[in-house]
């Protein structure tokens, strides 16, 4: 493809300062429309980022009919992704689409078979997997005699009023805690296909069952989210993962971007990975304790090691993972992640829905053929759902 790629954003909320940090620099792409039906977000945004007024949409048709937009990102809630998408691949737009990357199966299916049929490309975008201490974590199980991954568990913590610079708006929390939008769960859904994502890759086969548990932290004891949280994954072996995350009200997590911060260990045949920090700077000046951010590791000699030199700043998996989407375009390749691995992360993902749904039960993956089972869908609150995205095509702005 000759010249710069030209790229759309569709939707413009919070999670789209990271998106958009790729394109300020870039030789081999642009941002030059953004499409929001929320007037004062668009205009913000798009004086920010440079983008001419002629290039700013409240209706996501009236952009994609344009020839000169090679590619867009869906920036959107996760139920407006399905119509969003296969209406971007009608349009012969290649599609990065956030995670989660819709609400079930025959979604997911209908957005491949668009872009199929369309003959584009059709990227989840999980920038966790580009994190340089995680991908520092994988060349160490792949490339040395660390042996194979035995057991992956993720310690997250969540602080309800960090010490953050990020300011997240609660139209952006409304959408997180609706059913049709979230299933009601802000951490396990949204954040978790992150999650699910990393387990899956590092414990380098399928999830075969999921087990899942949460209380109830109430926030600013008004809302009730879904943590704490226990999730475990299961394989065909004995290979195993869990992932733990609790709340605080008060607890010091500092952070460019959420309150929250995560670490990885990784048990392995012959050693043991520790991964510290990602979303936040929980280890940042932690010499000695846990230890700073980046890769810690015992080999099969028993010996400590350490890489703390790439730079383990949240934002630079976003700038890496949208790389991955122009590369991919350019060199006329499938995205990373994409197709029937991605896939088989939101069927773990609804797995795990399911299971907190009928009584934390066991629940094999191969089990779930499309979305959540009637019988366990959960009544709707009405609610204002506010706009920070692009609205589905056909429908009036707002």
């Amino acid at each position: 493809m000759p010249g710069k790629i030209r790229v759309g954003f569709v939707g413009t909320g919070r999670i789209s300062t990271l998106h958009q940090l790729y394109y300020k620099d870039s030789k081999d792409a642009e941002l030059v429309a953004v499409c929001d039906k929320n007037k004062a977000v668009l205009k913000k945004h798009a004086e920010e980022w440079g983008i001419k007024p002629g290039n700013t949409y409240e209706d996501v048709r009236d952009m994609l009919k344009r020839p000169d937009i090679d590619a867009v990102e869906v920036l959107t809630p996760h139920s407006t992704h399905r119509d969003l998408v296969v209406a971007a691949c009608e349009a012969g737009k290649h599609v990065s689409v956030q995670k989660v990357p819709c609400m079930s199966l025959s979604e997911y299916d209908g957005m491949q078979a668009a872009a199929r049929k369309a003959g584009v490309k059709l990227k989840v975008f999980e920038n966790f997997q580009f994190h340089a201490p995680y991908k520092k974590a994988l060349d160490i199980i792949h490339d040395t005699g660390i042996g194979h991954p035995l057991a992956v568990n993720i310690r997250m913590w969540e602080s309800i009023q960090p010490l953050s610079a990020w300011d997240v708006s609660l139209n952006t929390w409304k959408w997180r805690i609706s059913e049709k939008n979230n299933y009601k769960l802000p951490t396990i859904w949204d954040d978790g296909y992150h999650k699910h994502n990393i387990m899956h890759l590092f414990l380098g086969k399928d999830v075969d069952s999921v087990q899942a548990w949460k209380g109830g932290f109430r926030l600013f004891k008004l809302v009730k989210i879904d943590v704490p949280a226990v999730i475990t994954y299961k394989t065909r072996g004995n290979e195993y993962g869990t992932w733990n995350v609790s709340a605080a009200q008060h607890l010091p997590i500092r952070s460019d971007y959420y309150g929250c911060d995560e670490a990885v260990e990784i048990s392995c045949e012959h050693g043991i990975i520790w991964v510290n920090g990602c979303t936040g700077n929980m280890f940042v000046g932690c010499g000695g304790g846990p230890g700073a951010p980046g890769v810690h590791w015992m080999d099969e000699k028993g010996e400590w090691k350490s890489d703390c030199t790439m730079d383990a700043n949240w934002k630079h998996s976003f700038i890496a993972c949208t790389k991955d989407f122009i590369d991919a375009i350019a060199n006329d390749r499938p995205p990373y992640r994409s197709g029937d691995d991605a896939r088989h992360v939101l069927r773990v993902a609804l797995a795990i829905v399911t299971s907190l749904r009928s009584g934390s039960r066991d629940v094999r993956v191969d089990s779930i053929t499309d979305g959540i089972p009637r019988n366990l869908a959960e009544e709707e609150e009405p609610q204002d759902e506010g706009g920070e995205s692009g609205h589905p095509p056909g429908a009036a702005p707002k």
